[in-house]
């Protein structure tokens, strides 16, 4: 068994830094390339800092490389998240979240090596394992909760695969890792978890070797034109232009201002297929998920309506319930998140300048 996991082991270790070096190579350009790149390298940490008896330079190597080994979690976890949202960014809480990773992991790892406790019993190592159960619920929560809105099918697709993923790999070996290793089965959970890990690696490599992948993981978002007309293109097929000008008719309508719009709802309107209206939307309008695309539309409009002088007066919770906005919280962050002001910081700025 121990011949089956180190071949397993090392095969995943080599796949996990090939990964990193084509991230490095092809990718450092972009937020996503970098956290897929330093996940990978967490993960060939974490497989040889487990490995037992491995020493580096006479050494132990997990004594070498814990930093990066506890870190592996949270690394996957940012890197899961970039893949979902076309705008992530780090922020205090995801800091927060790594910080206490790395206080947990390593305060389990060193009170293990001090003989103090087997590894993953205590206080520290119980709230590791909420740490690593919380990171999976919320990364398993990000990816499910999109897949309505993705305009991107590969990427929608993927979104079911990657939640399996999530659940039985990331729950069945490192979960088990804290709470089942002092449990007499330690062989069969190191085999486990090189099994595990071999097979991310895999399809990792395999999805970078895709023709499809710089769609999938790491193609930065597009800025869409505001698309009150249809930019000529001469590879749009014939049908394909009759359902633009369909689109372009329904958004002219106002039905992107509707409350609670979705995308079978507009797909029923517009009488074509979903699949096919999240293809043209993403292929010919350039966007890769329905809340932006509706988003970029009724921003215009309340910048229009905030810069009215006849509507100075309206409360902007008014405006965005009548753009399609359900509570003012929503509308204040899609506001700012294209404008950089406050719609209330906005209406002041226009109007005191006209």
């Amino acid at each position: 068994m121990e011949t089956l996991d180190d071949f397993l082991r090392y095969n995943a270790v080599g796949m996990f830094l090939w990964v990193a070096v084509v991230m490095h190579r092809d990718f450092c350009d972009r937020l996503a390339g970098r956290l897929g790149g330093m996940s990978a390298l967490c993960s060939a940490a974490y497989l040889l800092a487990s490995k037992p008896g491995l020493t580096i330079l006479g050494i132990d190597a997990d004594l070498v490389l814990f930093p990066f080994a506890v870190m592996a979690p949270a690394m996957a976890w940012l890197f899961g998240l970039s893949q979902f949202d076309d705008k992530f960014k780090i922020g205090w809480m995801h800091w927060a979240v790594c910080a206490a990773k790395f206080i947990t992991g390593g305060g389990v790892y060193f009170r293990w090596r001090a003989g103090e406790l087997p590894f993953g019993n205590g206080i520290v190592g119980w709230l590791g394992g909420v740490v690593i159960i919380g990171i999976l619920i919320h990364l398993t929560y990000t990816a499910w909760k999109g897949r309505t809105d993705d305009l991107v099918e590969s990427r929608r697709s993927f979104r079911s695969i990657f939640v399996a993923i999530v659940i039985i790999i990331s729950g069945g070996v490192m979960v088990a890792e804290v709470f089942l290793i002092d449990k007499g089965i330690t062989s069969y959970l190191l085999l486990l978890q090189s099994s595990a890990f071999l097979a991310v690696a895999l399809f990792l490599n395999w999805r970078l070797s895709a023709s499809d992948s710089m769609d999938l993981f790491f193609r930065s978002p597009s800025n869409p034109a505001a698309s009150n007309s249809v930019q000529d293109d001469r590879s749009v097929q014939a049908a394909d232009q009759l359902d633009l000008d369909m689109i372009m008719r329904l958004e002219a309508s106002g039905i992107l201002l509707e409350q609670g719009l979705t995308i079978a709802r507009m797909a029923e309107k517009a009488g074509m297929p979903e699949h096919r209206l999240r293809r043209l939307i993403n292929q010919h309008l350039g966007y890769r998920n329905f809340s932006d695309y509706l988003n970029h539309h009724r921003i215009a409009a309340a910048q229009e309506r905030l810069s009215s002088v006849e509507d100075r007066n309206l409360p902007v919770l008014t405006i965005a319930m009548d753009l399609g906005y359900g509570s003012l919280g929503p509308f204040n962050r899609a506001f700012k998140e294209r404008t950089g002001q406050t719609p209330t910081e906005y209406r002041r700025e226009v109007l005191a300048s006209a």
